[in-house]
């Protein structure tokens, strides 16, 4: 990804040069931008005219939407300034929004105003948007973009409060974006921390008084400690948002009372979430967190201090935190791991910390929990979501799946060193602990019953310790391949003498039918430790109308604990930014459900169940729960995987009776 203009970041010594309606951001020795760039930038204006303005006298409230449009989110865009306009701005509030759209996503209005294609300035009023500045296409990706209309945007509507969320797809540490026309730029978490202190400082503002993003994955312990010198209260949410994100109407609240605080919005905010969410039938798996970003700093000590508990003894204490991560929950999964976010729950992590380390160990990590009781002011969760703690920290399982970018993290305390020792550790493991099953005729046991098949694998009690994954995969024969169906995390028994891992399976699948079209997918399964509600996700291609590429996709599919399918939820992943974002398909569109298959005995890969797929058209989906036929060959693979990166499989065929 090439921004349209350079960052040029030196020895950390940063230069502001104040020019007409905007800050330059530029590096002690190199220019700010090259010719071409800016050249391809140039705006057609300013991102607010002052003539369209006018005089505005000082509010209580200035509150800014930072909007990522030129995405496929664009339809719901278009809601959520409805939302907005629906209360509107006020003498006391003012509602001001920078909204970039799409060429490709929709035509439709935005309210009052007619489509357009690049980017406009808008004030909200109500049932009414005021153009209040053209600049032309603008890289919302840029951070240069994002400081800009800070800056604007504080000079014209000068307030008492100032709030700003950021819209569009989320990653977490990773950002947020991408801007689709301007090359898929990304506002990195580096570039939206430099963005806000030079916007904030030439704006003459200290602070932000609530920053929230209304994007995925964003509830995280990276960019809570980032964000916290640029704001006093973040809202934000750990798992992946449904398409229609926030309630704009909560607005209501500073129409009706501008003397309201900012947690008092965020606490609105989080109200109206759950509750269009639970209209919408979104619920599910939904989660959002209000962070008193003053409490950061204890956080970050308590971390650092787990840390250095840690680090003082990694190869003795390694097991421990691999064994943690069982049952936490983990937000942005995919089956493939090349694209989960591998971001897991803080609070359920050092929870199981506490409960299962040494003194040293459980008194560092009861000091996290503390410290992030004092910061998760107020949350909201769905029952497949009910054990989030309200903040998320990055934590891959083994080195494979780590993301360089991620030591590069500035301001961010701990918590990178801990991994890169953490997987230094893994590296060092003795033999006897490395992952590895039992051999020979008693190495599993499958037992045929009433709810199915259960399959147990042992293993030596030292090759148990170091543990980071187990699970059970279900699949079939089909000639010379396995088709596998199902995968399910595995149940981890300790005793003296041996270890086994262990899980139920139904002996069914899960088929798609539109219409008279029918086809297998592939489920992996994970269970909320709190309620016991499933999470199945199924790996999709999504091909779009008229197109032969495809883009990585996925269905989750929320079933409580009766096996009640309650929500369905269907996500694109951006492969090149790692953004996540609930959508609605074109209906004529198609998906492609995916599934691993063993080939020849030899290689995995991830091949279509069916070269035909089927219309995209979700409200006609129905979900089929098919039983495997008597006389099937079944394939159970037990699999177990230590943070040293050593794994062992077993595998049995049985036929079912």
């Amino acid at each position: 990804m090439v921004p349209k203009v350079w960052w040029w970041i030196l020895a950390g010594v940063f230069v502001v040069i104040v020019a007409v309606g905007a800050v330059r951001i530029v590096g002690s020795t190199e220019p700010a931008q090259s010719t071409e760039s800016a050249e391809a930038s140039a705006p057609a204006g300013p991102i607010i005219d002052p003539a369209a303005v006018g005089d505005v006298e000082r509010a209580s409230w200035t509150f800014l939407v930072y909007m990522i449009g030129d995405t496929d989110l664009e339809p719901y865009a278009l809601d959520d300034i409805a939302e907005m306009a629906s209360v509107g701005s006020t003498d006391d509030v003012n509602v001001v929004a920078l909204v970039d759209r799409s060429p490709d996503y929709s035509t439709d209005p935005a309210v009052d105003l007619a489509d357009w294609e690049d980017t406009v300035a808008l004030r909200v009023e109500q049932d009414h948007l005021e153009v209040i500045g053209v600049p032309g296409e603008l890289n919302m990706g840029d951070p240069q973009t994002l400081a800009d209309f800070v800056v604007a945007a504080t000079a014209s509507f000068p307030a008492d409060n100032y709030g700003l969320v950021l819209w569009d797809h989320g990653a977490g540490w990773p950002g947020v974006g991408p801007d689709e026309t301007d090359g898929y730029d990304v506002l990195e978490l580096a570039e939206m921390d430099e963005a806000l202190a030079v916007g904030l400082e030439q704006a003459g503002v200290d602070k932000l008084d609530l920053l929230g993003f209304d994007a995925c994955l964003m509830s995280t312990y990276e960019v809570a400690s980032v964000m916290a010198s640029h704001a006093d209260y973040m809202v934000a949410s750990q798992e992946l948002e449904p398409g229609h994100g926030w309630n704009y109407e909560e607005l209501a609240l500073l129409a009706d009372d501008p003397a309201a605080t900012a947690a008092d919005l965020g606490s609105a905010f989080l109200r109206g979430y759950a509750e269009q969410a639970e209209e919408w039938g979104t619920g599910a798996d939904i989660t959002l967190s209000l962070l008193d970003l003053a409490q950061v700093t204890g956080v970050q000590d308590a971390v650092a201090q787990l840390a250095g508990v840690y680090e003082a003894n990694p190869d003795g204490l390694g097991p421990t935190l691999a064994r943690a991560q069982t049952d936490v929950l983990e937000f942005g999964r995919n089956p493939d791991p090349e694209l989960a976010t591998n971001q897991i729950d803080l609070g359920g992590y050092v929870e199981n910390l506490a409960e299962g380390g040494g003194p040293e160990v459980a008194a560092a990590a009861a000091a996290v929990t503390g410290a992030l009781d004092a910061l998760v002011m107020d949350e909201t969760a769905g029952p497949a979501t009910d054990s989030a703690s309200g903040l998320s920290i990055y934590f891959p399982e083994i080195e494979d799946y780590f993301s360089q970018d991620y030591a590069a993290l500035t301001d961010v305390p701990a918590w990178p060193s801990a991994l890169s020792a953490f997987f230094e550790s893994g590296d060092r493991l003795a033999d006897e602990v490395r992952a590895r099953f039992e051999t020979g005729d008693d190495a599993t046991e499958v037992v045929f019953d009433d709810a199915g098949v259960a399959f147990t694998a042992f293993l030596p009690p030292a090759s148990a310790a170091a543990l980071v994954e187990a699970t059970v995969s279900a699949g079939y024969r089909d000639g010379d391949d396995i088709v596998y169906v199902a995968q399910m995390p595995a149940a981890l028994t300790v005793e003296a003498d041996q270890a086994a891992v262990s899980a139920q399976y139904d002996l069914t699948f899960l088929n798609l039918r539109s219409g008279d079209e029918e086809i297998a997918v592939y489920q992996d399964v994970t269970t909320d430790p709190e309620t016991g509600y499933r999470t199945i996700d199924v790996p999709l291609q999504y091909v779009a109308a008229g197109d032969d590429e495809y883009q990585d996709a996925l269905i989750s599919i929320i079933v409580d604990d009766e096996g009640t399918i309650l929500e369905e939820d269907f996500y694109l992943v951006d492969e090149e930014s790692g953004t996540y974002g609930a959508m609605t398909p074109d209906p004529d569109a198609r998906i492609y459900p995916v599934a691993l298959v063993l080939v020849d005995d030899e290689e995995w890969e991830y091949q279509r169940t069916d070269d035909d797929g089927i219309p995209a058209d979700l409200p006609s989906i129905e979900y089929l729960l098919e039983d495997l036929e008597p006389g099937t060959t079944l394939v159970l693979d037990a699999d177990v995987q230590d943070y040293g990166q050593s794994a062992d499989t077993v595998s049995v065929e049985v036929e079912i009776p």
